[in-house]
């Protein structure tokens, strides 16, 4: 068992190290770098059109075609045009295959190719197709004259060729009241904002500025160390009085989470001082002001609306923000061995307490796994100070999965755990996932006591009824459409070199909704799969810079 299970953690810790530098990490595009709507595509000085028989083409900007861009999802996107059909793939997905308009909805994924380069440029990407991650979109030839076949193309490298470069140019620039289609810019060392055509909309005055979320934007004062929010005509709504790393800068559900270090900061603030650090020392924690006064460190946590109105008062020891109309809130039960402990429940966006405070985890799990998603979310049991070990090691709780009004749809088990940098309770278009890790002997089953440890996989609906037991599967990962990417491997038999160590041969498979398998015995000991694109697109289950086609 030790075999596999140290390979997979090693695997997983490469991917984790590599992440912030690979051009896949920083790279696929997201909301915050494509704003949904209608733009023109222009590569090499020429545009993306189409035939009168639907196949793309670059023709000069008189009678061009105009696309709208709508998110799906991650760095899934579809191009629709005006007369309702969208630019896509039909047939076979080959080397020189010609894009052209299709009447379903395709979905393209999109790389950001400013990224390695020019960040001023920000507006040129390319697409992919993601049942064939190797082919690129491109200008056939390399030629930028009209009637340009636009084709897809075999280029593997992620950073596109300039005629696989599209600069994704608004059809028009219309006013955002939300702001969230401008950009920040700095001048003599203060940020402001531009609007889309490059204006500024609001002077360069701030210290720092975070991007606009639902029309309400988070700024900080240097001298005050301290942030505040404006609105989208850069009046502050609120005063510099927030703490800027413990403040939210994304909106949700019209709420904006908020945090101060104490009521006697904000006021040594509003008196003309500022924070200059905050210190702990043991379990003790000041705030040591500008003018030299160290300060009770008392956080609080509450909301405010689109007007800068403290519509959830700051009572809540530490909140989570908002999602699917629930936050998490905490509740500080004292210090054991330099962790925090605390209970958490859960708030609606009245401020009201739904689901009490009776659960643990924040010490292991973040706000992405203690949050709500299509109105699910996972929950720990709670350990208080006996979650902590003498030597400062966080035990693994027993968890599980329940709903919006905190009704258990998959049960925690207190001989089942889930380790933070692995995590296994995931959830997706209706099919949840439970990967869970348990103590076995050395056949591999379930035994207390056992000695070694293996990780198993269960599979439920959104009600909680259970679809399968994955028997021999380790690894799992919902990957949209109701499909399960999942890994085969057992804790004996044939065993290989990976990252200089032994592991157990592995293989994916695919199931559907219903448990059945779609997919199997691909990607012989991929271990390093999951870093790779995965998901469900067009018909396809594509990963590890493959396709299957699927029912």
């Amino acid at each position: 068992m030790k075999k596999r299970f140290i390979s997979i953690l090693l695997s997983f810790c490469m991917v984790m190290g590599l992440l912030p530098t690979t051009a896949f990490a920083i790279g696929w595009a997201t909301d915050n770098t494509i704003i949904e709507g209608w733009y023109h595509l222009r590569c090499m000085n020429n545009y993306l059109n189409l035939t009168v028989d639907g196949e793309a083409e670059l023709r000069k900007l008189s009678e061009n075609e105009a696309f709208y861009v709508e998110s799906k999802g991650g760095s899934q996107y579809t191009l629709k045009m005006k007369d309702g059909r969208y630019l896509g793939l039909e047939g076979e997905r080959k080397d020189g295959s010609r894009v052209k308009a299709v009447n379903s909805p395709y979905i393209w994924l999109i790389h950001w190719e400013a990224t390695n380069f020019n960040k001023e440029k920000s507006d040129i990407f390319s697409l992919r197709p993601p049942e064939a991650l190797k082919l690129v979109v491109n200008a056939s030839g390399e030629k930028n004259a009209d009637g340009t076949s636009i084709i897809i193309w075999k280029h593997q490298k992620l950073d596109a060729p300039n005629h696989a470069e599209f600069r994704f140019i608004p059809t028009n620039i219309t006013p955002d009241p939300t702001g969230e289609k401008w950009t920040t810019y700095k001048e003599n060392g203060l940020m402001g904002y531009k609007d889309q055509s490059g204006k500024v909309v609001i002077k360069a005055q701030f210290d720092h500025a975070e991007k606009f979320s639902q029309g309400m934007a988070r700024v900080y004062n240097k001298a005050k160390g301290a942030a505040a929010y404006i609105d989208t005509t850069g009046k502050l709504i609120t005063p510099f009085k927030y703490d800027s790393a413990a403040s939210g800068h994304i909106a949700y559900d019209g709420l904006m989470r908020v945090a101060i270090d104490g009521e006697d900061v904000v006021n040594a603030i509003m008196n003309g001082d500022g924070v200059y650090s905050i210190e702990s020392v043991g379990n003790s924690t000041v705030v040591v002001m500008k003018s030299g006064k160290k300060l009770k460190f008392d956080p609080k946590y509450g909301f405010i609306d689109k007007t800068g109105k403290e519509v959830i008062p700051l009572q809540f020891d530490e909140a989570y923000s908002f999602q699917d109309d629930r936050a998490a809130v905490l509740e500080f039960q004292g210090w054991e061995h330099g962790f925090s402990i605390n209970k958490i429940g859960y708030i609606d966006t009245t401020g009201k307490l739904v689901i009490p405070y009776q659960y643990g985890g924040e010490n292991l799990y973040d706000a992405s796994v203690l949050s709500y998603k299509d109105g699910l979310t996972c929950f720990f049991q709670y350990l208080g100070k006996g979650g902590v070990t003498a030597d400062g090691w966080v035990k693994h709780a027993p968890g599980g999965i329940m709903d919006k009004n905190g009704k258990v749809i998959v049960p925690s088990n207190p001989d089942r755990y889930y380790w933070s940098n692995q995590f296994g309770l995931q959830w997706k278009d209706g099919v949840i996932v439970n990967c869970y890790f348990t103590e076995v002997n050395k056949e591999g089953v379930p035994t207390k006591g056992g000695g070694r440890e293996w990780s198993f996989t269960e599979l439920y609906d959104y009600s909680g009824k259970l679809i399968k037991k994955l028997d021999g599967y380790t690894d799992a990962m919902p990957i949209g459409g109701g499909y399960t990417l999942a890994l085969h491997q057992v804790p004996y038999g044939e065993t290989i070199k990976y990252l200089g160590t032994e592991a157990y041969v592995g293989y994916w498979t695919v199931f559907d909704c219903n448990g059945k398998i779609v997919v199997d015995n691909v990607q012989k000991n991929n271990f390093y799969l999951l870093n790779s694109a995965y998901g469900y697109a067009n018909g396809y289950v594509y990963f590890g810079g493959e396709s299957y086609k699927v029912p």
